[in-house]
């Protein structure tokens, strides 16, 4: 059972500036926040805020929040969970100037428990100390840097947008009548089936476990050649539901389209974790059981090539598509390495307000494994939607891929940032044939399908998550998954009319823009933003060094 109220409540927020140490009751606050008074206290901070930014406090203060408090124990006893609010507890800490990991903890399960709801006073009030301590300086210091990396977005975003008009101007694009349209279903009929497969594997513990997952299959009926394969691979608490949508077009364009679920990072995982049943909302383990589902579909598919299938699919010809987690999949099993030595430095010091590093640091807690097994040799292109890599990869591991790769992504996500996460990796990649895509003002989920052709009412977290209008999202996605996979994996040369930066402007409308590049310099970003970036394009590089740390453990 959760207590209702700790043994001591806060009393007072104190606020540090320098050697400076101001206070303000939460009565104050309180009381402003019921009647819009404020007191002779809270006079002093006012003054320096303004109408505006008190109006704002206000409605916040207000606001009242309704959570299950299992699901909120759950997630902070869980490792992202606990990485972010020991991120927080740097900045607000217990009067002692301890980190307040624990008092945060204990006062959003407590707080959780009332049925009515709470508010942030009710929060505050619940934080098991008397006071209350924010660290106004470094506070202030995130939110410089965080405005600057948003300056920094925008400016890249526009350098993006230049780089495809100029080479839109030097390749335009040229309709083939012959071909039918990148955007609309195919010639071919689509059948679905779904294959059962398990495989014997281990938990984190070491513990032997069966990993039993599906696979969805969608097959072009009538193509007289053996069709090329492409697999689709889902985000974390996605299903191969959420891109049926791009299953069924490419299918319909004459590809097997296959969508391995990923047990430990789907749906049911995160069905689970609200209900209170797992303890984490990502199983360690995917980031290498993920490439594996993979390979094990691969396998399948080659044994039904010989047998019921046979005739109808070429599993020599394989591209592989991925979102978010999925994305990462795609690129390790395209041949991009992970950097065990980037990861245990930068995973110790890495601010979260990149939030997809909080994932990508868990990969310090795996136990040993050649990472080099996770390649597909089969694989012979790559498309990474919203991909995470700063960490994961980085310069070294991005710069071993040498399939063509396409890194798209939206410019408003918030999961996977555009810039950190797809735009410096762009730049990161060897490989000569890579594409650059931007869906302007589209968020993390526009490219999942999961809700259906709806798009989210504004106001919502749905739409914060998306961006607006996700359909157009998933039309471009569509389009431009498809003309890349016939070029390198459907051996069909035609298609490249429409992989260009002219082909994209043509199809995109409002109130979402669509920007392909072919080539982006560190010199143009920089051009762009009148200066070095806040966040360096190419950090320092890290040897992989760290093995011998990384097999003592185990």
């Amino acid at each position: 059972m959760f207590e209702s109220t700790p043994i001591s409540s806060a009393e007072k927020l104190y606020i540090r500036i320098g050697p400076l140490k101001l206070s303000l009751s939460l009565d104050s606050l309180e009381t402003f926040a019921e009647t819009g008074e404020i007191d002779r206290e809270l006079r002093f901070y006012a003054q320096f805020a303004g109408d505006e930014a008190m109006a704002q406090l206000r409605r916040a203060l207000r606001r009242r929040f309704q959570l299950n408090p299992v699901v909120v124990s759950r997630l902070s006893y869980s490792p992202l969970g606990e990485d972010a609010i020991s991120q927080l507890g740097e900045f607000i800490q217990t009067e002692a100037r301890i980190n307040g990991f624990y008092a945060m903890r204990s006062s959003w399960i407590l707080a959780a428990t009332d049925p009515e709801g709470f508010t942030l006073i009710d929060l505050m009030r619940r934080f098991p100390t008397q006071g209350i301590l924010l660290d106004a300086e470094r506070l202030l210091a995130i939110q410089r840097l965080l405005t600057a990396v948003s300056d920094y977005t925008d400016t890249t975003v526009a350098a993006i947008a230049q780089n495809a008009q100029n080479e839109a101007a030097t390749v335009p694009v040229v309709i083939n009548p012959r071909l039918p349209d990148p955007r609309l279903p195919g010639p071919f009929k689509v059948t679905r089936r779904t294959l059962q497969l398990a495989r014997k594997t281990q938990t984190i513990e070491k513990a032997a476990t069966l990993r039993s997952f599906y696979v969805d299959l969608y097959l072009p009926e009538g193509k007289s050649q053996p069709a090329p394969v492409a697999i689709i691979s889902h985000g974390l608490g996605s299903t191969p539901a959420g891109f049926a949508y791009l299953g069924r077009h490419l299918a319909s364009h004459g590809f097997v389209a296959a969508l391995p679920e990923h047990i430990g990072s789907s749906a049911q995982q995160r069905e689970d974790l609200f209900q209170g049943l797992s303890g984490s909302n990502v199983t360690l383990t995917e980031f290498i059981e993920r490439p594996l589902d993979v390979k094990q579909t691969l396998d399948k598919l080659e044994q039904l090539s010989q047998a019921e299938l046979a005739g109808k699919l070429d599993v020599q010809k394989v591209g592989i598509i991925g979102h978010s987690f999925g994305g990462y999949t795609a690129l390790v099993t395209a041949g991009a390495t992970f950097n065990l030595a980037r990861l245990f430095r930068m995973c110790s010091t890495a601010l979260r307000f990149n939030s997809s590093v909080s994932l990508q640091c868990l990969n310090t807690e795996l136990p040993y494994f050649d990472v080099s097994l996770l390649k597909e040799p089969r694989i012979k292109a790559a498309i990474a939607m919203s991909p995470f890599t700063s960490l994961v990869f980085g310069p070294e591991g991005m710069g071993t891929i040498q399939v063509p790769t396409m890194i798209l992504g939206g410019s408003r996500d918030i999961v996977t940032p555009f810039v950190l996460e797809q735009v410096h990796p762009f730049l990161w990649l060897k490989t000569k044939e890579k594409y650059l895509v931007n869906i302007h003002l589209a968020g993390h989920t526009a490219m999942d399908g999961t809700g259906g052709d709806v798009n989210p009412e504004p106001g919502t977290i749905s739409i914060l998550l998306s961006g607006p209008e996700p359909t157009l999202a998933r039309e471009y996605v569509k389009a431009l998954n498809l003309v890349f996979m016939q070029v390198y994996v459907g051996d069909r040369p035609e298609y490249r009319a429409y992989l260009n930066a002219a082909y994209a402007l043509s199809i995109a409308r409002p109130p979402l823009q669509l920007h392909l590049v072919n080539s982006l310099t560190p010199e143009q970003l920089e051009t762009a933003h009148g200066g070095s970036p806040p966040i360096p394009i190419f950090p320092d590089p890290i040897p992989n060094a760290a093995v011998e740390r990384y097999t003592q453990r185990n």
